[in-house]
């Protein structure tokens, strides 16, 4: 992408997780979750490895193992230059609840071991060429990781995506009350659902705000009723892909996707890319 001025979004299939990656006008990378696909082997750190890129920025949106599966592997393999995660919680605070919890996997663990050991002090400013803008909760409102989810808002040549992580009903409620949000919101035309769009990351009234243009799902295949349900095609007014309007994209059906944005407002999805 050397010299071209747009930006590239993928968001990858794995499965039940999430891992997906922008690559900014200025060719940084920023890393959003690094889940991975156990039936395919799709792992982000071998992704990066083999097209010869550096992870300028990861950054977790859901502090589950779902969400940071590869994280041992990118840690060996090619670590991030900078961490972003929920700036409310202490690696203290999440590894006594994930103890709590049931234990911790190995990609909490080493996301913990990243914030008490690795990713100290200051951050390192970085320019992107894309507005970010991010909102989380705090351990004082809600107690579970999925309502503790950093909502990460990206905007570059007047479209805007917004990747919610797990955030549930409740937790966008409370965001809802902030009027910064509601103006990011308002300025979102490609929604990635919440909680790999099971119901309860459902929320009507976030669409009093956001008239997207498509909602993107990363998850796998149906084998619950929570992913039974229609409500995001109710709120997207629909793209064209080919002869047909698409309201709502899948990983499950449609493979990896991938959104080019270019400076004039202009955009362009490739599905089973």
């Amino acid at each position: 992408m050397d010299d071209i001025l747009f930006t590239r979004i993928h968001i990858f299939d794995v499965e039940h997780g999430a891992c997906n990656v922008i690559h900014t006008p200025n060719n940084k990378i920023i890393m959003i979750d690094c889940g991975h696909n156990s039936s395919t082997g799709w792992r982000p750190s071998s992704w990066i490895v083999q097209n010869q890129l550096t992870i300028t920025n990861l950054t977790i949106a859901n502090i589950d193992e779902d969400h940071v599966s590869d994280l041992p592997n990118i840690a060996k393999m090619c670590k991030p230059q900078t961490l972003k995660t929920n700036w409310n919680l202490t690696a203290d605070w999440v590894e006594k609840k994930k103890k709590e919890n049931g234990g911790i996997g190995s990609g909490v663990a080493t996301l913990i071991d990243y914030m008490k050991n690795v990713f100290t002090g200051e951050s390192i400013t970085i320019d992107y060429d894309i507005e970010r803008v991010r909102f989380c909760l705090g351990p004082s409102q809600f107690d579970d990781f999925n309502n503790l989810s950093m909502v990460n808002f990206y905007f570059y040549g007047g479209i805007g995506i917004v990747f919610p992580g797990d955030l549930q009903k409740e937790g966008w409620g409370k965001l809802l009350q902030n009027s910064s949000f509601q103006e990011c919101l308002k300025k979102t035309h490609i929604l990635i659902a919440s909680h790999h769009g099971r119901i309860d990351g459902y929320c009507k009234e976030v669409f009093d705000y956001c008239s997207p243009h498509i909602v993107i799902i990363s998850d796998k295949a149906i084998e619950h009723e929570t992913q039974l349900h229609d409500e995001y095609s109710d709120h997207a007014s629909g793209i064209w892909f080919g002869d047909t309007i698409r309201k709502v994209l899948t990983t499950r059906k449609d493979g990896k996707i991938t959104i080019d944005i270019k400076p004039d407002a202009k955009y362009t999805i490739y599905i089973n890319s």
